[in-house]
């Protein structure tokens, strides 16, 4: 019995670790894709063969393979999806048409795509390049002469577009109008959730949203919605929590390894957020973000010597990005080792001198090392870009 329920133990581990390994790939595609570097991508993903089981995988293969100019596996991948799902592979298939300049089917696949319960929304299509190939076509026009979106979908993304101009008066305007014609809808209750959220009413948002999100199906931008409220709130465990829902349901969003090491370091669980960082890093090596988090929780600790490879690491591969240098500089801020702290960060503004907090960073370590009188200037500066955490070190060295 015991050695039934070690081999049992034994494939259960392996099945998880294959999974990860799966999605790590996974994410791997779509970071390389991003960067433009899609022919790499459509490498990885070609060996993937659990991708041919599920129709949102397919899709994203399908979608890397177009920007990669395979047109033909492109296609190919988008009619197993929509074998495999109604509609899944419509929106792709009609990319492909007009990546091609076949007008009458790209469109006859789009209008196909509107009809469906699958389809994108209006902004996301209007913006697609490869449709603005084909948008000042006759058979395109006549397309969208039929409002093909319901009230409610179109005053969302009015919201939304609100909300990411920080224009809130609009954005209310624009929910009043929602909630009069659609009270209790679901999609009514998020945009009321982004609106508490956006006037840092974080719980009365988090209360709202984790109805939304109790089914298993539920939406992953209302899931991560509800992580930020849960965050605002100050609950992070919470919050990583939601993030991890997403990476075990294997959502291709490669930030979500990163946000959730922050929320576990914020709830007091380094060990498991280091572990995350390094799965991260394994992933995408050249990350400037996940190499100066690493370094930095290792600096907080007092590990400087375990922090500095990847501060340097990330200084040779961003020799440009002034937070490479900031974040080495609160390495050695971390471990009082003030004049190599002063140092970065002078590096850092000398490539951004409008961040305030650096300003402030490079003063409190040039104070820390006897040097008060050469702060002032940035103790001012760092208060005329907003940081009110100057003026206490203004009038206690440079108020005489």
């Amino acid at each position: 019995m015991k050695k039934i329920f070690v081999c049992v133990v034994i494939m259960l581990s392996a099945q998880i670790i294959s999974a990860q390994h799966y999605y790590d790939n996974l994410l791997r595609a779509v970071i390389l894709a991003e960067r433009g570097e899609a022919e790499q991508a459509a490498i990885i993903l070609g060996s993937l063969g659990e991708i041919d089981a599920d129709a949102g995988l397919l899709v994203i293969r399908g979608d890397i393979y177009l920007k990669a100019g395979m047109t033909g596996e492109a296609k190919s991948d988008f009619m197993k999806a929509e074998n495999l799902s109604r509609g899944a592979g419509l929106h792709g298939l009609a990319r492909c048409a007009a990546a091609t300049g076949d007008v009458k089917t790209a469109v006859a696949l789009l209008e196909s795509h509107l009809k469906s319960s699958l389809r994108k929304s209006e902004p996301e299509i209007m913006l697609d390049n490869i449709f603005g190939k084909i948008s000042a076509t006759p058979e395109w026009r006549s397309l969208w002469r039929k409002d093909w979106y319901r009230i409610d979908e179109r005053k969302s993304w009015e919201i939304d577009h609100y909300l990411r101009a920080e224009r809130p008066e609009q954005a209310s305007a624009a929910y009043a109008e929602l909630s009069a014609l659609y009270p209790g809808m679901p999609v009514t209750e998020y945009c009321n959730a982004r609106i508490l959220m956006s006037q840092g009413k974080h719980s009365q948002a988090a209360a709202i949203l984790a109805d939304l999100v109790s089914e298993e199906d539920a939406s992953p931008d209302w899931i991560m919605a509800l992580a930020a409220a849960r965050e605002g709130e100050g609950n992070h465990y919470a919050a990583a929590a939601l993030y991890d829902r997403l990476i075990r349901s294997h959502y291709p969003e490669p930030d979500l390894l990163l946000l959730r090491s922050r929320m576990l370091l914020r709830s007091g669980d380094r060990e498991a957020a280091k572990k995350e960082l390094q799965r991260y890093y394994s992933i995408d090596p050249d990350n400037t973000e996940a190499l100066g988090l690493i370094g930095k929780t290792y600096a907080e600790e007092g590990a400087i010597y375990e922090a500095l490879p990847y501060l340097n690491e990330n200084i040779e591969k961003h020799p440009g990005e002034p937070s490479a240098f900031s974040l080495r500089g609160d390495a050695w801020l971390a471990a009082r080792t003030w004049d190599r702290a002063a140092e970065d960060y002078a590096m850092s503004l000398d490539l951004d001198p409008e961040n305030g907090q650096v300003n402030l960073n490079l003063a409190v370590a040039l104070i820390n090392s006897g040097r008060s009188g050469d702060a002032c200037y940035y103790l001012r500066r760092a208060r005329s870009l907003g940081i009110r955490e100057a003026n206490a070190y203004i009038a206690k060295h440079c108020l005489r």
